[in-house]
């Protein structure tokens, strides 16, 4: 009742019922009134009798003859791509090395933070978690360079976990934004990507990037 009264409907069948009760009132007098199922209303009755008749008829017509709701598709391909999303995240792949250490894996809250950012900032995080930007080792596993040592210790790779990690000259700066002078790859793994943002933005390391 409630629906064939509304002023807007998206349902066809609500559609199909308002524009025959349109039709109908140009040549007669028509009310609508709620009576209860199965009480001896005679007019409940033939209708009650005809659908009981016309549910037990073959159906002709394209399949699929049951509909299915646009949310309800879309809910079934996120969960699709979730699971082969997370599939391939934990499936045996000697790729993403860096990444699979310094993420945990699909999130759709870090996801959505990300997409919150500009594209330096962005830019800036994406590259010292997955490390895809300019750091050394990475340009020489690409080929663009041929010296992976970070040339202000000379010692170490110059690697993500190196400097959001182990960097002796960066340790003041990780305790201000990361909460601590030094830090394991589990412990990247559980910031925000904020915090990954306020480390990186930092001239110091901003230029690596």
């Amino acid at each position: 009742m409630k629906a064939l009264q509304a002023v807007k409907t998206t349902s066809p069948l609500v559609g199909q019922c308002q524009q025959a009760l349109k039709d109908t009132s140009a040549r007669h007098a028509v009310g609508l009134y709620w009576v209860p199922g199965h009480a001896g209303v005679s007019g409940n009755e033939i209708a009650d009798k005809l659908a009981r008749s016309g549910s037990a008829q073959r159906f002709i017509g394209p399949e699929p003859f049951l509909g299915v709701s646009r949310q309800n598709i879309r809910r079934k391909l996120n969960c699709w791509m979730g699971k082969q999303h997370l599939a391939l995240w934990c499936g045996p792949c000697n790729m993403q090395r860096q990444a699979r250490e310094l993420i945990s894996g699909p999130d759709l809250a870090t996801g959505a933070r990300l997409l919150s950012f500009n594209r330096t900032q962005t830019k800036v995080v994406i590259g010292l978690l997955a490390g895809h930007s300019t750091l050394r080792r990475h340009l020489c596993i690409m080929g663009l360079g041929n010296n992976p040592i970070y040339w202000r210790c000379g010692t170490e790779e110059e690697t993500s976990v190196h400097i959001l990690c182990e960097y002796e000259a960066l340790a003041s700066l990780r305790h201000t934004y990361l909460g601590s002078f030094f830090l394991d790859p589990e412990d990247i793994v559980k910031l925000d990507v904020g915090a990954i943002w306020s480390f990186g933005k930092g001239p110091y390391i901003f230029f690596l990037l």
